[in-house]
């Protein structure tokens, strides 16, 4: 199974970023990675985000590959009690999942976000 990974931090970002960087290569094998993209924070005023697309193939099914991506975020000390719009230290999101070039699931944050979909067409 193939899946490419949004990645967003806008707290520690540098660190939470190779932070998660370091956690998928232990979960996912093939690992490409986007360029490095800073944007503005969206439906808040925040420090800016580091965003990229992590793409990787795994054996794990959807609802337990992001079970692991939650625990990385908790691990990163991620809160969950904030607004959705609101700083964080790591945000990963599953916006493609492939099997045999067959489309599973599609994120609409891809068409909605340029912060997902520019770094995604980097590694597709």
């Amino acid at each position: 199974m193939q899946y490419f990974l949004s990645l967003g931090s806008n707290i520690n970002a540098e660190a939470n970023i190779i932070f998660a960087i370091e956690q998928l290569n232990k979960i996912l094998t093939n690992t490409k990675f986007s360029s490095i993209h800073k944007t503005k924070a969206e439906g808040f005023e925040g420090d800016d985000f580091l965003n990229l697309v992590v793409a990787g193939e795994s054996d794990l099914n959807f609802d337990d590959l992001n079970e692991k991506l939650k625990d990385i975020e908790n691990e990163s000390g991620r809160k969950r009690d904030v607004p959705k719009f609101s700083a964080r230290t790591l945000d990963i999101d599953i916006v493609l999942q492939i099997n045999e070039d067959e489309i599973l699931y599609e994120s609409d944050e891809i068409e909605k976000y340029s912060f997902v979909s520019e770094p995604l067409k980097e590694v597709l």
